[in-house]
């Protein structure tokens, strides 16, 4: 079919295209922060920690070294980690003189001025006694993936996996055959739950699953894995994140099954990385092997250290070193077969798409479940999806979309899901809006729900009237026995200010009352785990962390929080001029992100002259207003 396979390679083609425009500005814009800004500048961005001292070496889960990094506090406005996080690409700079001169590596734990970075290569020996500095990286390794993805799906002749790329661009039409009747593991499934698992196990190739907040999303995809394998099937589950992954890995863990984990293990919850490849390579009999290869020719590297020049002959050092290589070469060789053995005899295999390596990835799989569908760009589902003949896609089109560089490749259509175009092509019997909520306060859920998911959604009457107050060791009063608070900034002068190193936007009145807020709550009994303080704007988080260093109260950006969720939070708008803009609020999404990850109690602070002038927050106002939620500045 000539028409068929030109219409495959110009969508391909121009996916690629888009892709490499993206790579670019995402490339552009790391050198411009890392190589252009001076380490002030990079540290402000929280790209770059310096003046960081070893202060030792510890042993990760398998066998990766663990290098110790810590900063004596200096009374800094913001500890040296504080835009870091567990699971970042990085680089450690060691002093001038050094060899090797740095290593990358991937940050383990992470605190206020000490941090755990887990490094696959060999380290200084010995460890030196200066300062050391540490960049946060980006990683072309993931752009390498999506294109060969890319090219692998264009090349797909014949078979169930050239069917689902045919279903998934609009070349064939999907199926579904009647729905199983099944036996559920988690017989606390709701009605369209179970609706939604039966419909993906019927689906010919592919299904929709769509999660609003709190309806349990993940839940269902566990299920979904667990009836999969059940049933014969060898299945793929992936997503864009390792939050995501490890959510998954969690509810599947105790289901019996053979799980494995792809990543590095410092980029898992260490209460799942016994679950990782590495672990389970560790864990295996023949492993043995590999520590005698490793201890081998750490004994001769040491020996060529030692002797050098003195005793040893020109041609017994070469020797010498050849050997190393030699039991290198082995012990990775027995490594990597244990790991395809591992992997290869899993019925469920956990990764983020970027971290599906070819090298790990072994044996054909019979469905592919991507979680946080909205949240990846096409060429990136395409990953996993040239990995099986079958498809679930799991999330929500009406929450923040991925994370582009590029406005030119956004706009061009990088910035439409795969996900979002199945929602407009696939009949209604492919598809499952999850209804129920296990999270909010029906007052909390219900203008969402009224703006972006029809009125559809209930809220489980297990949270439909939660508060709070309601906590243990907490006190009643105006604000923890209330769902909803807007706090209206209007006339107190505190304007929005443009913050040119960040190019973000701060507003120190509403920042300065968000710390005000929070102590509050914390004085009323709310534990500081249990309460988030978020605000769209990076120049804000950076603000109110300088306000609010409360140990264990997170501080955070509203697109970095998505998937998430705390017993209460603060919003913070920032927006305030006589202008009426709005600027990035205009997406709506976030709106909905940042309003519904509070179980209990949702405060909200911003200036309504400013953001009525936008219709959705004219609503917003409205809705507050007619619930009794509606406060002034000037009360607190």
């Amino acid at each position: 079919m000539p028409d068929a396979s030109e219409a495959v390679r110009a969508h391909f083609t121009r996916l690629e295209s888009l892709l490499e425009t993206e790579r670019q500005a995402e490339k552009a814009e790391r050198a411009r922060e890392l190589e252009n800004l001076p380490a002030a500048t990079r540290e402000a961005l929280g790209r770059t920690v310096t003046r960081l001292g070893i202060d030792g070496v510890e042993s990760g889960v398998g066998g990766y070294a663990r290098l110790v990094l810590s900063r004596v506090p200096r009374g800094e406005a913001l500890a040296p980690f504080h835009a870091m996080s567990q699971g970042d690409n990085v680089r450690v700079s060691f002093p001038p003189g050094t060899v090797p001169p740095g290593l990358d590596g991937t940050l383990d734990r992470v605190e206020e001025y000490r941090a755990t970075v887990a490094v696959s290569g060999r380290l200084p020996d010995p460890l030196p006694e200066g300062r050391c500095t540490l960049d946060q990286l980006g990683s072309d390794a993931t752009y390498r993936r999506m294109r060969q993805a890319l090219e692998r799906a264009q090349r797909l002749i014949g078979g169930p996996a050239a069917r689902l790329r045919d279903c998934l661009i609009g070349l064939e039409a999907p199926e579904s055959a009647p729905l199983p009747e099944l036996v559920f593991d988690d017989e606390a499934l709701n009605e369209w739950q179970r609706l939604a698992v039966r419909r993906a196990l019927a689906a010919d190739p592919v299904s929709l699953i769509h999660g609003p907040p709190g309806t349990g999303k993940t839940t269902v995809l566990a299920e979904v894995v667990r009836r999969a394998c059940a049933s014969g099937l060898r299945v793929l589950a992936t997503a864009p994140s390792n939050v995501a992954v490890d959510n998954m890995l969690e509810k599947l863990l105790s289901s019996g099954l053979r799980v494995v984990r792809l990543g590095h293990p410092a980029r898992t919850l260490e209460s799942l990385r016994h679950a990782t490849l590495a672990a389970q390579v560790a864990e295996d009999g023949q492993f043995a092997s590999v520590q005698e290869m490793d201890a081998w020719r750490e004994r001769l590297h040491r020996r060529l250290a030692r002797e050098g020049n003195r005793r040893m002959q020109g041609s017994e050092r070469e020797e010498t070193r050849r050997e190393a290589d030699r039991l290198w070469r082995e012990a990775r060789r027995t490594e990597d077969a244990i790991g395809r053995r591992i992997v290869l005899s899993a019925q469920a295999v956990l990764s983020t798409h970027g971290g599906l390596s070819s090298n790990q990835l072994r044996g054909d799989f019979d469905l592919v479940v991507l979680d946080e569908a909205s949240q990846a760009p096409e060429p990136l589902s395409w990953v996993a999806l040239t990995r099986a003949g079958r498809a679930v896609f799991a999330g929500d089109a009406r929450q923040l979309p991925p994370t582009l560089y590029s406005q030119d490749a956004a706009k061009d259509g990088l910035a439409v899901t795969l996900l979002e175009r199945l929602e407009k092509a696939l009949p209604e019997e492919l598809q499952t809006l999850l209804r129920v909520q296990y999270r909010m306060n029906e007052t909390i859920m219900r203008f969402s729900s009224e703006q972006f998911y029809g009125g559809k959604l209930l809220a489980d009457p297990s949270v439909a009237s939660h508060l709070a107050s309601e906590l243990e060791g907490v006190a009643a009063d105006d604000l923890t026995a209330a769902a909803l608070v807007f706090v209206d900034t209007a006339g107190t002068g505190w304007e929005e200010e443009l913050d040119e190193l960040l190019q973000s936007r701060s507003n120190r009145g509403e920042a300065e009352l968000a710390a005000r807020l929070a102590r509050r709550l914390l004085d009323a009994g709310l534990a500081p785990k249990a309460l988030a303080v978020l605000t769209p704007y990076t120049a804000q988080v950076r603000l109110i962390k300088s306000l609010l260093r409360v140990p264990g109260l997170e501080v955070g950006s509203v697109d970095g929080f998505q998937g998430r969720e705390k017993e209460a939070t603060i919003l913070s708008l920032v927006r305030s001029n006589d202008r009426g803009e709005v600027g990035f609020l205009t997406d709506t999404r976030r709106m909905n992100v940042a309003t519904t990850r509070a179980r209990r109690l949702s405060i909200v602070l911003g200036d309504s002259v400013t953001i009525s002038a936008h219709p959705f927050y004219r609503e917003f106002l409205a809705f507050a207003e007619a619930r009794g939620s509606y406060r002034s500045a000037y009360e607190f």
